[in-house]
């Protein structure tokens, strides 16, 4: 420098010189800063782990325990290639080994299917809706936890209204793709779902698709056929997806599934997807 004096020094009043130190309550702030990265840094890896240990799960019990319906078997023990019935087929794309799954973990009730989406899920029931919130299949801690039915559904599906949640995760896993019908093309790709059980497969027919909030009646379950009946009327009407298909008269609907999840139109919204069951094992 100009002066010869090094620009980190100062002079005290004796003739001395010292080094310039970091001002005190820029360290203080420094040390905090560091600490709020080194800690958002921990949350965030914690939460993509989290992520994949879920998808992880979910992959190996979907290899594990269900199979793609590839052919069907004859008398003679020959097998043969099913007809290609398009997404509104009479028989199930998969099927599942309900020995080994209800072994694994028995709260199992069922197990829910779209073709070409991530949904290849088992579905579980609790005796309350909390446990299966943040609980895999396995048993294990996961902010994705299960797909799983309304504890005041009968898992038998002897009531009207079969209520399934799932969260909407940031990765797109569980319940996440059911906000993707709130477009008609997405719709138009998987018109239908599928819901097997020890006993049944059904295929969802979809019938509406709608935004809600939390204390939506629907919750409620439903017990008279008249409350199902006005239902089906505003959800048809609130639908963001007209079906393809033509479904029985309202008065003739006697069961429906209704599949939530979070949507993030206003604060706390719902997605419902409403499916209209039909047997075919």
């Amino acid at each position: 420098m100009g002066n010869g004096q090094d620009s980190r020094t100062e002079h005290t009043e004796n003739g001395r010189s010292r080094k310039k130190g970091m001002n005190p309550v820029f360290m203080v702030l420094y040390v905090v800063l560091l600490c709020v990265f080194l800690y958002s840094g921990y949350r965030i890896v914690k939460i993509l782990g989290g992520y994949l240990a879920g998808r992880q799960q979910y992959s190996q019990t979907a290899g594990q325990f269900a199979s793609e319906n590839d052919g069907t078997e004859t008398d003679d023990g020959s097998e043969t290639e099913p007809v290609d019935e398009g997404p509104f087929a009479s028989v199930a794309p998969i099927s599942v080994d309900w020995d080994a799954l209800l072994e694994k973990n028995p709260e199992v009730v069922g197990w829910i299917y779209c073709p070409d989406t991530v949904v290849n899920y088992p579905v579980l029931r609790a005796s309350d809706n909390d446990k299966y919130l943040h609980t895999m299949v396995d048993g294990r801690y996961n902010a994705a936890g299960s797909i799983f039915m309304d504890c005041y559904s009968d898992p038998q599906l002897m009531d009207l209204v079969t209520m399934i949640y799932g969260h909407h995760m940031q990765d797109g896993s569980m319940f996440a793709m059911l906000h993707n019908y709130v477009k008609q093309s997405y719709y138009d790709e998987h018109p239908c779902m599928w819901y097997l059980t020890p006993d049944a497969d059904y295929r969802l027919d979809l019938y509406s698709g709608y935004v809600t909030g939390p204390d939506a009646e629907i919750y409620n379950l439903f017990t008279e056929k008249e409350q199902l009946e006005a239902y089906l009327e505003y959800a048809s009407s609130h639908s963001t997806f007209k079906p393809m298909i033509e479904f029985p008269e309202i008065p003739d609907i006697g069961h429906i599934f209704v599949l939530s999840t979070c949507a993030y139109e206003f604060n706390d919204a719902r997605y419902l997807v409403v499916g209209v069951p039909v047997r075919v094992r």
